[in-house]
C-alpha cells in the first residue's frame, strides 16, 4: 500500500491518497491537483509527487 499526504505537495489539500501501487497514487494525485485548479503538471511537480509518496505496510494502511 502506498500513500501520499496531499498537503505536503498541495498546501490547500487535506487529503491522504492511498492506492495499491505508486502509479495509482500518482494518478489520483493528478486528479486531485486538477480538482484544486492546477492545470499544468510540471516535471518538478511530478518529481515531488514521486518523492513524497511512501510505502506503508498493509496493516498500517487499514488501521488509518
Amino acid at each position: 500500500m502506498y500513500e501520499l499526504d496531499c498537503s505536503t505537495v498541495f498546501p490547500a489539500c487535506e487529503r491522504v491518497i492511498r492506492a495499491d501501487t505508486k502509479a495509482g497514487v500518482i494518478r489520483r494525485a493528478i486528479a486531485q491537483a486538477q480538482a484544486l485548479g492546477i492545470e499544468r503538471i510540471t516535471p518538478s511537480l511530478m518529481d515531488s509527487l514521486r518523492e513524497k509518496t511512501i510505502e506503508r505496510p498493509e496493516s498500517d494502511a487499514r488501521a488509518a
